[in-house]
């Protein structure tokens, strides 16, 4: 019995190298350029397993991106579940100032775990993984859209239509994708922020700075409309 509970546990662990292992070289080289090989021996095992557990080098990055999907998700999933449960209150009787204290907090409790997240230097991988599917999508950007984006931008857009009641839907959607580009451009645009702000690193009290101005930035744009 202890022989063959081994096997699962074994098999397991190599997957698990080989995605950690894939993550970090799909995100320096590429898909095309990345090779099972140098992948294989990043991750210390024999590339035959790559195939068994993965069948080919698409299937390794597309399981790359399900990891990613899922880790993201259990991150998050606190601030999720908080704006799903404040968006079922009924808001009938509210007006503009009681609407924005129930609903900007939510919001401005996720930018500043969106730019915690992008600042980190653990983020790095996932991250240029993230950037080089919006700039040329494959598959693996379905399974990050469909598996975490698509949620968080509908709760979002309909938390600033709870707010904004004029915007349509359109012009609501326009609105959080604004508010996320601010978070995520700290990511992006990491090497000119560094340099505009003369700063070496984004620390704990960089990142202070960078959440007060977003939350600032955040609150002015959605006190424009009714």
């Amino acid at each position: 019995m202890q022989v063959e509970a081994a096997f699962p546990a074994r098999g397991d662990a190599t997957r698990s190298a080989l995605i950690a292992a894939a993550m970090e070289i799909f995100a320096r080289d590429g898909f095309h350029a990345a090779s099972l090989r140098g992948i294989s021996e990043a991750a210390g095992t024999n590339q035959a397993l790559i195939g068994y557990h993965f069948r080919n080098k698409e299937g390794l990055y597309l399981a790359v991106f399900e990891h990613l999907v899922a880790q993201l998700r259990q991150r998050i999933a606190p601030i999720v579940e908080q704006l799903d449960a404040v968006l079922k209150l009924p808001d009938e009787g509210l007006d503009r100032d009681a609407r924005f204290d129930r609903y900007l907090p939510p919001l401005l409790r996720l930018t500043d775990g969106l730019v915690a997240l992008m600042t980190k230097d653990e983020s790095d991988s996932w991250a240029q993984l993230v950037l080089r599917e919006q700039q040329a999508p494959t598959a693996a950007f379905a399974i990050y859209y469909e598996g975490l984006m698509r949620r968080v931008l509908s709760l979002l857009t309909q938390l600033v239509k709870r707010m904004r009641r004029g915007d349509s839907t359109a012009d609501a959607r326009v609105l959080v994708v604004a508010i996320l580009g601010q978070a995520l451009v700290f990511r992006s645009a990491r090497a000119g922020v560094l340099r505009v702000m003369e700063w070496e690193r984004i620390g704990e009290t960089e990142l202070a700075v960078i959440q007060a101005q977003i939350r600032r930035s955040v609150t002015a744009m959605l006190a424009t409309g009714d």
